[in-house]
Formats: structure tokens, C-alpha cells, sequence
């Protein structure tokens, strides 16, 4: 289970420019398998996402170009949803929680691969989602964001989807905004059928 959300946190480090996609409230990732809705104020970086690959970029509207009010709550946070079958999450939430807190867990979280880097590791398991919050020194692959970052692991239609989040480092995230944010990307990620099903009755 564990070498599967190394590989996701590989993924998550590399910030590639593959798509030229507009910038957009929402996004079809993986082949359209999976939904991804932004939080208010929020859109998808076309620019830097990949739905392709299962990758996208979360960032304020307004700092992308679009007419929109900001946020009260800035920041930057990426989505990488993993292949089918990949879903690690449910039914192991306390194992992979201590697993975080561990040694080896601050080796994933590290963004260079080192324990050192990391502290204040704080790793909470719900159902079907286990986040994590930890304040990591070494750089970061984005300039100017703080060095406090929530995750989330979590399983979306047997796909395990990771999320990563950091405030700005002069308007910085609070605990409980990060946390907030970090819930809020991950209730707006479903099955495409989902997602479908739930316009269908709304409509």
C-alpha cells in the first residue's frame, strides 16, 4: 500500500506543463473516470494540470486571469489520482495514519526524500480518508508558499487520489482554513457517473 502513495508523492513533486486547456471551474481527469469540482473562488490551471495523467493544478481565480473576487482563504494545492485498482485507503485509515507519523511516513512526506525536513506531523483517519498536516523546511517545487502543507489520501471509485496543499508564505493558511480547503477539494473530486447521477436529479 505504501509504495503505491510513494509513487503518487513522486508524481505530486514534478509540476509538468503538458496541457494548454483553458483555465476552468472544473475537470475531467484519468480518460473523464473522474470529476473534479474547485472550491468557490478557485479554478483549474489548464496551463500546469494534466488531466490526462490524473494531475491538476488548484489555484485562486483571480490569480489565473479570471474576473472573479479572490478568496478569503489563498492558496495553491495539486491533485494526482492514481491508476484503476490503485485505491489504498479504505478500510486501512488507522494504519496508514500511524504510518504518517512514523519515520518512514516524514521520507514520503519530505519533498527531497528526507526524514529531517520534517516536523510537527499531525495524521487524523476518517472514513474512507486519512489527512495529514506537517511543516516540511526543504523547498518546495512552487516559490513563495509556506512551508506547513496539508494532505489528504483518499479513494475515489478504487483510484487512489492524493491531495496536496500550501497558503502563500505572506498570507499563510491557518489550521483550521487548511484544514477546511483541504475537505473541501476532496468532497468536490467523484466518479464521473456520479457526478452525472447527481445533475440528472438536481436538474
Amino acid at each position: 500500500m505504501f509504495r503505491v502513495i510513494a509513487s503518487v508523492a513522486v508524481a505530486l513533486a514534478m509540476i509538468a506543463c503538458t496541457t494548454t486547456a483553458p483555465t476552468q471551474k472544473a475537470v475531467a481527469l484519468m480518460g473523464g473516470d473522474i470529476i473534479a469540482r474547485a472550491p468557490a473562488g478557485y479554478c483549474f490551471d489548464g496551463t500546469a494540470s494534466n488531466p490526462r495523467k490524473g494531475f491538476a493544478v488548484i489555484a485562486p481565480c483571480a490569480a489565473l486571469g479570471v474576473s472573479e473576487a479572490a478568496p478569503n482563504t489563498r492558496a495553491i494545492a495539486t491533485i494526482q489520482v492514481g491508476d484503476k485498482g490503485s485505491g489504498t485507503v479504505t478500510g486501512s485509515e488507522t494504519q496508514m495514519r500511524d504510518f504518517l507519523q512514523s519515520d518512514a511516513g516524514a521520507v514520503l512526506l519530505s519533498s527531497v526524500g528526507n526524514s529531517d525536513t520534517i516536523t510537527g506531523v499531525t495524521a487524523q483517519a476518517g472514513t474512507g480518508i486519512v489527512t495529514v498536516k506537517f511543516r516540511d523546511s526543504a523547498p518546495h517545487g512552487m516559490a513563495r508558499l509556506q512551508n506547513s502543507e496539508w494532505r489528504a489520501f483518499t479513494d475515489v471509485d478504487g483510484r487512489l487520489v492524493t491531495i496536496a496543499l500550501r497558503g502563500q508564505a505572506n498570507s499563510p493558511l491557518t489550521n483550521n482554513t487548511g484544514n477546511w480547503l483541504l475537505n473541501a477539494i476532496a468532497a468536490g473530486i467523484k466518479p464521473a457517473g456520479s457526478v452525472a447521477t447527481t445533475q440528472s436529479s438536481d436538474s
